[in-house]
């Protein structure tokens, strides 16, 4: 597990909270693509066509790209999380560490 901890002054977006409001809502679909998935487990999924590219719990996000190591999934996963996800010689990184499918990153 990988503890990240805030970036100061980074633009948080789409926490366990707001997206725990925005489930009692009806509107799940977030973009093109996108959707909002209430999980089983008591977290809350980003879906990006077939694959949940983060999955939000009240104590840590799990991040995975189901192999589509795309523009639009880094974007997507930028979005709907609090972490800065960029690629650099052709390797993905969250908040200058290492990404790897699977990650868990706890969050305070």
């Amino acid at each position: 597990m990988t503890t990240i901890t805030k970036q100061e002054g980074f633009k948080i977006m789409n926490t366990y909270n707001e997206l725990h409001e925005l489930a009692q809502t009806r509107k799940r679909k977030l973009g093109n693509n996108t959707y909002l998935v209430v999980r089983d487990d008591g977290g809350y999924g980003i879906r990006l066509h077939d694959t949940e590219i983060a999955i939000h719990y009240k104590d840590k996000i799990v991040l995975n790209t189901g192999g589509w190591y795309s523009h639009t999934t880094k974007s997507r996963m930028n979005e709907y999380t609090p972490f800065n996800i960029y690629q650099k010689n052709w390797e993905w990184f969250v908040n200058d560490k290492p990404y790897k499918d699977n990650m868990i990153i706890e969050v305070a």
